[in-house]
């Protein structure tokens, strides 16, 4: 009995010493927060990490109050792969790169454009550290500059930029986050996808727009704010709106409060479907410099109107750009076929927006309804008025 319980604490030993071989201590780890990925003048890749300062993060500060170094440090190397520029960092700092707290992947639109991708997403989605959670951006010029910036709300550039790209709820032209774990699952299934764009302005930045991707994984370029209100309106994305109406040549804001939409398609011509798209809106009027009488159910009925004349055309905008000058089906079409019309999808899903890009020559019927649930009167309107 005493052999067997010898045995047994010897193989509960090994066990526990070969789980811990390459463990890494936490001191001699260099937390990266946020990578951004250009293309070198060379034609390599270049790789920028940010870098958590570990003694400025704990607040070590000068007489005045203020912290006496930044908390973070922006490294980048340059390499055949960004594997090569990854590693040939580690000879710059003294800490190895650790991934597994990287929040944010900035890609340049050169890349982008170059249809590199899925190359440059290859690394983070081998790395058993980095987490399928962090979020993938496409940036208007250089890649690294976003992480330059100052902000002075937050302490990190990263940070600033990540609280800012979950605001979809405060602003319509914000794609909702893309993680790399939803780019990965639209590589493998090869069809259009839309990813947040960044752009640096001044010492901020910009998540207004979204980054159009074909089937091939090159971008075909962007949407602005009104198209990507648009585009979240036909893919069920958006949260809220600011609809401006002009009443009696006076600004009037409706805000949407809650959409929804539903898409029914006919496929009795499996080469032309036909998509009607209902669009069911509920708002409140958030400013109103109109003079006019809210409580009549008059101009409660045209301010209605008008809000879903507006929301109608910015959909039709966005479908024009989509269907006719990039070709690319990032507004949920593909995803209603294969749920509704499956054996019809898995005919035509190699032509759809790629061979003879049925998407492109599709009709698409948008009906939009919208109900105004609170007026907010904070003005008695005199008669005569309005």
């Amino acid at each position: 009995m005493k052999a067997f319980l010898k045995g047994i604490a010897v193989l509960i030993a090994l066990a526990v010493s070969a789980g811990c071989w390459d463990r890494v201590e936490i001191e001699e780890r260099g937390f990266v927060v946020g990578s951004a990925v250009d293309l070198a003048e060379d034609g390599t890749y270049e790789l920028t990490f940010q870098y958590i300062v570990p003694r400025a993060v704990q607040g070590k500060s000068t007489g005045s109050g203020q912290t006496s170094a930044k908390p973070f440090q922006n490294i980048s190397a340059s390499g055949e792969t960004l594997f090569k520029a990854a590693r040939k960092m580690s000879n710059e700092v003294s800490r190895s790169p650790y991934l597994e707290h990287n929040k944010i992947i900035i890609v340049s639109e050169q890349l982008a454009r170059a249809g590199k991708l899925p190359e440059v997403l290859d690394l983070f989605v081998r790395d058993p550290e980095m987490r399928r959670a962090a979020k993938v951006m496409i940036s208007v010029g250089k890649a690294k500059k976003v992480l330059d910036i100052k902000p002075n709300i937050e302490a990190l550039p990263v940070q600033y930029i990540n609280s800012t790209s979950e605001n979809p709820n405060k602003s319509e032209s914000i794609v909702p986050t893309v993680t790399i774990g939803k780019v990965h699952r639209f590589l493998l299934e090869e069809h259009s996808y839309a990813i947040p764009r960044i752009t640096k302005v001044g010492n901020r930045v910009s998540l207004s727009g979204a980054a159009v991707f074909g089937s091939d994984n090159r971008l075909r370029g962007f949407l602005e704010g009104d198209e990507t209100s648009g585009r979240n309106y036909f893919s069920g994305a958006i949260l809220t709106d600011a609809i401006k109406i002009e009443m009696g040549g006076q600004l009037l804001e409706f805000e949407v409060k809650r959409a929804t939409r539903k898409v029914r398609a006919n496929v009795v011509d499996p080469k032309s479907p036909v998509f009607t798209v209902h669009v069911k809106v509920e708002g409140n009027i958030g400013e109103s410099h109109a003079s006019v009488d809210l409580l009549d159910p008059q101009i409660v009925r045209e301010i209605e109107k008008r809000a879903a004349e507006r929301i109608e055309s910015n959909m039709y905008a966005v479908l024009e750009k989509l269907q006719k000058q990039y070709k690319a089906d990032v507004i949920g079409f593909s995803e209603c076929l294969n749920e509704d019309h499956h054996r019809v999808w898995d005919k035509i899903m190699r032509d759809w927006d790629r061979g003879e890009n049925l998407f492109s020559q599709s009709k698409v019927i948008v009906r939009v309804g919208v109900r105004l649930r609170n007026i907010g009167a904070i003005e008695q309107v005199q008669p005569g008025e309005g």
